[in-house]
């Protein structure tokens, strides 16, 4: 077999085959990617009666507006560079499809002048003809002569001719012949120093710089995009004060290095600051330049302060082309980022130092911060403040009313709302509708279970208890009842159909909400949630206490039960017997079960056997593999925040405190959780050790918005935890069968020796 040789494209064929192949990966996923029809059209945001019209608003969305030419301009661009790379790629594929064939078939018939077929007759005096003409000592080309005896012999010579046959050259197999899509040049003497100096510049000069700029300024940052000499400062002072209050928070954030000319380039120092931060700082209380903690008390981070202080405080700004605007809205766009990096650093501090505590206030105070920043307001202020036109007048008739958060505002009949709020006009008091249509309202149930075990709904010492907490969302205030049915439509992403359906149950929403808040609230201590089992009706003198939400001064579920708790409570007890009848939660705290332990749920689940226990565990393993491989959006629904300078959306913080009524004291048990995905409903699991001794314990599930200012929900839940079971482990009793002989051996011979004595 003959061996390979390659030959450099010279010519410059094979050169536009490999092209043409390379240049079609990229242009055809670039295509798709870049190809505006591809995409779903952009939603023209129109300025009409459905949204509101405060001046925050409006401006956030002529600034929306002001990007559109540029996405047009840029659309342009996209469709022009993609014809133009279209075309190069026809060209190519043109050039392609011109080139020559340089090969050719060995055809000895042909080089004889002969037809395919001729006979060995024809062949000699064919032969005999052209050596005549072309023999060298005739003055004839060698070459050519050679070419006519090499015919001849393939055509004459049986070895020849069969390997003429075989492999297309009579000479036998012949080496491969590969191109290579480089021009000879390429690897010549004359241009070889010239290559190696390119590949030299390339692999040993531009590559090393570009990943080591790529990495030295990569490590600079942690996973959450904060530098790694902020994050090094949160847990210093985090440290230096365990339990921290807003105020020193806010001083801390304002350290951060992002926010200095020397770490980040984008910073931009100005002349001017050296008076309007000053003046600015005079007119605000609580901001010194008094102070000598480094870094708080370097120019950058007094400025940061200050501009934080103003931003909360919603001071108008005064200065040159907006200059301090420009720098606000710089800072407070970035600030909720640190402040999650300031809760990941107190987590750590509690999980790895065994000599800072964290105080559960501290991340009650971070939790906080996050509404702040997007509401522009302190917490000392009222969250009336986060709806449109509302001023200290409007403010001081709401307390008279004894109206104090925007949750009571939304409960009120339309009537006394609209006489409370006379001093605006119809056009602003539509925008407050509109703002409370897009505020949220939580519906939270829980349920508390151990996966894995057989019986999942029984806590034992020291088990791992994992808490479903189930979140429905929906809106503060029923469009259709605030008159927004156009509204609604318009900020729902729901069907038609779903509509029309809340279109008929509108009216009767409130009450249903109302209803569910008083079963919630009915829901006894040693009950279990629903499953598919009955329930044996407890006996007198069970069942008197009740679930209650906790209701914390300017939460929604405050309000909400100084004005429905007397109508939801009369409501519950009349339906507490059918309650109790038609309940399907077992009753796993009832006395007369825990001594017989042969209740009629736990005969039922006896008499069902292990299969129910196996399906229920397998759809768990499935709804797992499917919440871990699913991707969801965590562009929920859009906040309400006129001062915020870029969009928000909804998230919530989600922890679990261990209650100690005794002590009257929380104890954080686990970590603050960002659900960031919620829209309408979504169950996220919880997981904590429960405790090592039996009892009924009290636990407080905390959600808060990160978002809103007095949608914090605060839900109390008991577990009711047994001794852990002794499982024991029985033996089965295994002799030796080299035992059992000996044992008989001996007892053999003890009777012969037994009856040999007696005879």
């Amino acid at each position: 077999m003959g061996r390979a040789s390659f030959e450099y494209d010279e010519v410059g064929n094979t050169f536009y085959y490999v092209l043409v192949a390379f240049y079609a990966i990229i242009l055809f996923p670039a295509t798709y990617l870049c190809l505006p029809g591809g995409t779903k059209p952009e939603a023209v945001h129109v300025i009409n009666e459905h949204e509101c019209q405060c001046d925050g608003c409006d401006r956030k969305r002529r600034l929306k507006a002001a990007n559109k030419p540029w996405r047009r301009t840029k659309k342009i661009i996209t469709i022009v560079v993609l014809v133009v790379a279209w075309a190069i790629f026809a060209f190519i594929v043109k050039k392609t499809t011109e080139i020559e064939q340089t090969h050719k078939d060995y055809d000895p018939y042909q080089i004889l002048g002969l037809d395919q077929g001729a006979d060995e007759k024809a062949i000699k005096k064919a032969w005999r003809d052209l050596s005549k003409i072309h023999h060298p000592d005739r003055g004839g080309d060698a070459q050519f002569f050679d070419k006519i005896a090499k015919a001849h012999q393939a055509l004459t010579d049986k070895e020849a001719r069969e390997n003429w046959e075989k492999y297309g050259n009579p000479d036998g197999p012949t080496a491969t012949t590969f191109g290579i899509a480089l021009p000879k040049w390429l690897v010549s003497k004359e241009y070889g120093l010239w290559v190696l100096a390119f590949y030299g510049l390339i692999f040993m000069v531009i590559m090393p710089v570009a990943v080591g700029m790529w990495w030295y300024s990569s490590i600079k940052y942690s996973a959450d995009k904060v530098l790694l000499d902020t994050t090094r400062m949160f847990y210093y002072f985090i440290n230096r004060t365990p339990r921290m209050e807003i105020g020193r928070m806010i001083a801390v954030l304002s350290g951060s290095f992002e926010f200095s000319k020397q770490y980040n380039k984008e910073i931009i120092e100005r002349e001017s600051d050296d008076v309007e931060v000053p003046r600015l700082m005079r007119s605000l209380t609580g901001v010194t330049d008094k102070g000598k903690e480094q870094p708080l008390s370097q120019p950058y981070a007094l400025k940061a302060r200050v501009l934080l202080h103003a931003y909360l405080s919603r001071l108008p700004l005064e200065s040159a082309g907006d200059a301090l605007d420009q720098d606000q809205d710089y800072i407070i766009t970035r600030i909720l980022r640190f402040v999650e990096e300031m809760v990941n650093c107190s987590q750590n501090l509690m999980s790895y130092s065994q000599h800072t505590k964290i105080s559960i206030e501290t991340f009650d105070n971070l939790l906080r911060l996050q509404p702040m920043f997007v509401q522009a307001l302190w917490q000392k202020n009222s969250p009336l403040l986060q709806l449109p036109h509302l001023t200290d007048y409007n403010l001081q008739h709401l307390r008279k009313k004894r109206i104090f958060s925007c949750h009571d505002l939304a409960i009120m009949a339309s009537e006394n709302r609209r006489a409370v709020l006379r001093s605006l006009t119809d056009e602003e008091y539509r925008d407050v509708m509109v703002v409370l249509s897009l505020m949220p309202r939580l519906h939270i149930e829980t349920k508390t279970v151990v996966e894995g075990e057989d019986d999942k709904h029984e806590l034992t010492a020291g088990c791992v208890v994992t808490l479903k907490v189930t979140m429905k969302r929906s809106s503060l205030i029923d469009p259709q009842d605030a008159e927004l049915a156009d509204q609604y439509k318009a900020y729902s992403g729901e069907n038609e159909d779903d509509d029309n359906n809340e279109g008929e149950n509108g009216e009767n929403q409130g009450e249903d909400n109302q209803e569910d808040d008083a079963k919630k609230g009915t829901k006894k201590l040693w009950t279990k949630n629903k499953q598919n089992k009955k329930k044996k009706k407890p006996q007198a003198g069970k069942g008197q206490n009740k679930f209650q939400k906790k209701a914390t001064p300017g939460s929604p579920t405050s309000s909400a039960a100084a004005v429905s708790e007397t109508q939801a409570l009369v409501k519950a007890e009349d339906e507490e017997e059918d309650e109790e009848k038609n309940s399907e939660a077992s009753d796993v705290g009832s006395d007369d079960e825990d001594a017989s332990g042969n209740s009629e749920s736990e005969k039922e689940q006896a008499g069902k056997g292990g299969a129910d226990t196996d399906s229920e565990w397998e759809d768990d393993v499935e709804n797992n593999k499917k919440s871990i491989f699913e991707t969801k959006n965590t562009q929920t629904h859009t906040v309400h925040a006129p001062f915020y300078p870029v969009e928000k959306f909804e998230w919530w913080w989600i922890t679990v405190a261990y209650v100690d009524k005794k002590e009257k004291t929380r104890q954080l048990l686990t970590f603050p959780q960002l659900v960031k995905t919620l829209v309408d409903e979504q169950t996220i699991d919880i997981r904590f050790a429960a405790p090592p001794h039996k009892g009924i314990y009290t636990y407080n599930l905390s959600v808060k918005s990160d978002s809103y200012m007095d949608a914090e929900y605060s839900v109390d839940f008991k577990i009711d935890v047994k001794e852990a079971k002794f499982v024991e482990i029985k033996h089965d009793d295994y002799v030796d069968e080299d035992d059992d002989e000996a044992v008989v051996s001996s007892e053999d011979d003890y009777t012969e020796d037994d009856d040999s004595d007696e005879e």
